[in-house]
């Protein structure tokens, strides 16, 4: 999996393109995370905010090949990449759940900093 996307910079917002499995990982970790059986303020500590804003970004981000997200939903996206990283006790759980590897997930955090960072630079 290629672990960092696509990012350039639009005025204060930045548009971000995930591709493959990037876009299949945040897709399978938004909608898991929103439904656990915590509640709004075990969301807000892990995503940073709360059921309904995990929601609006995860159909934002299956909107299409390219999405306009601000500085806030890069935070969120990636607070989600490292709590799900570890909320699983093994390798495997979190295999078998997601799909991915919990490498995925945390190498897509950094990746993703990494591409605002450069976006945020060259701009």
């Amino acid at each position: 999996m290629r672990t960092r996307p696509a990012v350039r910079r639009e005025g204060t917002d930045f548009v971000v393109r995930f591709v493959g499995a990037q876009r299949a990982l945040i897709g399978a970790l938004l909608p898991w995370l929103a439904y656990r059986r915590e509640g709004e303020p075990a969301l807000t500590v892990w995503a940073g905010c709360g059921r309904e804003r995990l929601e609006q970004l995860h159909h934002k981000l299956r909107g299409g090949e390219e999405v306009v997200l601000s500085l806030g939903e890069l935070h969120i996206l990636h607070a989600v990449l490292l709590s799900v990283h570890s909320m699983f006790a093994s390798e495997e759980a979190f295999n078998t759940q997601l799909g991915f590897y919990r490498e995925n997930a945390f190498e897509l955090a950094n990746g993703l900093v990494k591409a605002v960072d450069d976006a945020a630079a060259t701009s």
